[in-house]
């Protein structure tokens, strides 16, 4: 591949960094307040790293960038009937959000189509808000990464800095974040400063 520049090589290692801890792919406003940048300027370089093949981006939202070297192998018919590994990326609130933060890494394995293949990652639940669907403190939650949302879905949303698991009702420009335990309460926050990262589609429990 093509070389990088000082500074496109400097928010590179940003955005790898940010994935190899198990946080999303770093907003506009993130990479641009970590360098000191204009949006428009972290833009510039997001696109110089695209264009040089460094990263790929898989819809308009800078949210949907990704590392190719850090993507998996595609499956093939056969492979798909054996166990693959998931990576335990980090822990996501089920309660109060709270700022996401790492993970001991850990992976496990179970059938590669068993959560209906995907990018999937598991996400170690903290909290009791989801109690009402069987969702408990110290659960695996298995979250396929994707944008859309439907009615009823249980999703990992992000707030600015913040990740929770909840479902979510929007309503004009408020956004509410809905838990399944009667004792907490509705969090509502500015649909704006929401981000969908996915969609449960499983829990994985030890007992």
């Amino acid at each position: 591949m093509e070389a990088l520049t000082d500074i496109q090589q400097a928010v590179y290692d940003y955005t790898r960094d940010a994935l190899q801890q198990g946080l999303p792919f770093p907003s506009l406003r993130e990479i641009a307040q970590h360098f000191g940048f204009q949006h428009t300027t972290a833009r510039f370089h997001l696109k110089a790293l695209e264009k040089k093949g460094y990263v790929r981006q898989r819809s308009q939202r800078v949210s949907d960038y990704l590392l190719p070297e850090l993507l998996p192998e595609p499956l093939s018919d056969q492979s798909e009937m054996h166990p693959g590994s998931f990576d335990l990326v980090a822990r996501i609130p089920a309660g109060t959000p709270s700022p996401v933060f790492d993970e001991t890494p850990q992976s496990f394995s179970v059938t590669n189509d068993f959560f209906g293949g995907g990018d999937v990652i598991g996400l170690r639940v903290v909290g009791d808000s989801m109690s009402g669907d069987s969702i408990a403190d110290g659960d695996i939650a298995m979250i396929k990464r994707q944008q859309e949302a439907n009615k009823g879905d249980i999703l990992a949303l992000r707030i600015e800095d913040e990740i929770t698991l909840k479902r979510l009702r929007i309503q004009a420009d408020k956004a509410h974040l809905l838990p399944s335990n009667p004792e907490h309460p509705v969090r509502v926050v500015p649909a704006a400063s929401l981000e969908v990262l996915g969609k449960l589609v499983g829990i994985i429990r030890k007992v």
